[in-house]
């Protein structure tokens, strides 16, 4: 061999000396490994003995007591929903429903982005990289992530139902309501579609089967049929919807999706709570992917039968839905609420960390690109911290990782190639003024629902 063709080779980054957990077809563990990236995508990997010397990076990252993995695919987000955080949960309905808050349409695009960066800032702190992310002002939403530099897929939350009306359990369908949130959509593909690479994507959300009079899926539909992509829906979330679908047409939520032309590998539905036995095998027939959301259905008292809709052939991807950002917990939360149901066949932290990963990944039309560690794909990857004493003693990574490890473990997330959180602090943005601008922002729109905030209202104590 020529002294030139052993020579080392330039790359833009090094990650020496962690254990690489690959999630790749054989599930290798490499105990001290390497990852060598270049270009944003993986060019070389395994033992560090060996890829080391074959590279000279342009920046190490010393992955010694740390974990090295995949980073985490949370497939369901409505991030300027974090205005609710702590306040809807004891009250059992979606915020759509709940009289007394503050609505998507009650923020304006400034309070929206604050309330998103936040979310953002929250769940690439705990360690998801790719983040499908739908609400009103999709825009600002994108903004979010491009500022800090996750991988995102985006859209804007159609609906044809008056959401005022929605609070009061009542169902007012405007043509006006429902052509103003497509023409939102339908920009945002237009402006954001692919920007920086292809780091952000644009698809279509129609909010639900409910929310969403039968012409305005099948414009869904056709949008789709031009611009490519997935769409994002709940479906059979709650009692509500499922009656308003039987009222409206004679149909199940999922028998509505089907008669638009929506139930097919392209759909990712949340939630899947109240189905019929014809509805889990119509989703696994159409291998659909459910966005399983363990803590979200939790905490109405709702488990979805996943594992069920899953043997009928439907697809699992795991998400957080806004209200907790932490993939880890969510992992837990997956397997036993499974269980609880009496499940137990393939349930797994093998299982929950194929969810997280490449369940998302395969589900968003990205399973060659993300989703494990190899050579050829994308270079986004998550560092824990192994020392941590909530996550060791560390003997099989897998189990640690579902049964002890936290999102507070993660230290360091790279996209794309990109440093974009280093030893638990942001890279691209000022993480503790993201969260002071999203409370700034939470305190006066709450206060405009009479609600006095905790600090708030500990301050005018102070002061009295």
């Amino acid at each position: 061999m020529s002294d030139a063709a052993s020579a080392p080779r330039a790359c833009d980054l090094l990650v020496k000396g962690g254990v690489l957990l690959t999630l790749d077809g054989a599930d290798r563990i490499i105990a001290d490994g390497a990852v060598a990236i270049d270009e944003g995508r993986i060019v070389d990997l395994g033992d560090c003995g060996a890829v080391a010397p074959r590279w000279l990076p342009a920046r190490t990252l010393d992955a010694r007591e740390r974990l090295v993995m995949p980073g985490l695919v949370n497939v369901h987000n409505h991030t300027p929903l974090m205005i609710t955080r702590g306040m809807i949960e004891d009250l059992g309905f979606a915020p759509m429903f709940t009289a007394g808050i503050p609505q998507g349409h009650r923020l304006s695009e400034m309070e929206a982005a604050a309330l998103s960066r936040l979310g953002v800032y929250e769940m690439l702190r705990t360690g998801s990289t790719t983040i499908v992310d739908f609400y009103r002002y999709p825009e600002a939403l994108a903004q979010a992530h491009a500022e800090l530099g996750t991988r995102a897929v985006i859209a804007g939350r159609i609906h044809d139902a008056d959401p005022e009306a929605l609070t009061q359990k009542r169902y007012d369908y405007s043509a006006a309501a429902g052509a103003q949130s497509v023409a939102e959509n339908v920009a945002l593909v237009e402006r954001w579609q692919g920007h920086d690479n292809g780091r952000i994507r644009c698809d279509f959300a129609p909010h639900a089967p409910d929310t969403c009079s039968d012409g305005l899926l099948r414009e869904v539909t056709d949008l789709v049929a031009r611009h490519g992509g997935n769409v994002h829906t709940h479906v059979c979330q709650s009692p509500i919807e499922v009656a308003q679908t039987r009222n409206r047409s004679g149909r199940s939520p999922v028998e509505v999706l089907d008669a638009a032309g929506l139930l097919n590998e392209r759909l990712i539905a949340a939630h899947c709570i109240h189905v019929t036995a014809g509805d889990e095998a119509a989703l696994g027939h159409a291998r659909a992917t459910v966005a399983y959301t363990p803590i979200g259905n939790a905490k109405t008292g709702r488990i979805a039968p996943v594992a069920s809709i899953a043997r009928h052939g439907a697809r699992i991807a795991l998400c957080t839905d806004t209200f907790s950002g932490d993939m880890f917990e969510a992992m837990r939360w997956a397997v036993a609420m499974q269980r609880i149901r009496g499940e137990t066949e393939g349930l797994s932290a093998r299982a929950a960390i194929r969810w997280a990963t490449q369940g998302g990944a395969a589900a968003l039309g990205l399973g060659d690109e993300i989703g494990s560690l190899a050579i050829g794909k994308k270079a986004d990857l998550v560092l824990l911290d192994l020392s941590e004493p909530t996550f060791a003693p560390v003997i099989d990574g897998f189990g640690a990782l579902v049964w002890s490890g936290n999102g507070n473990n993660v230290r360091t997330v790279v996209v794309d190639g990109r440093i974009i959180m280093e030893d638990g602090h942001l890279t691209r943005a000022d993480g503790p003024e993201l969260v002071r601008e999203a409370q700034k922002v939470a305190e006066s729109l709450w206060a405009r629902h009479n609600v006095a905030p905790v600090r708030q209202a500990g301050r005018l104590a102070a002061s009295a």
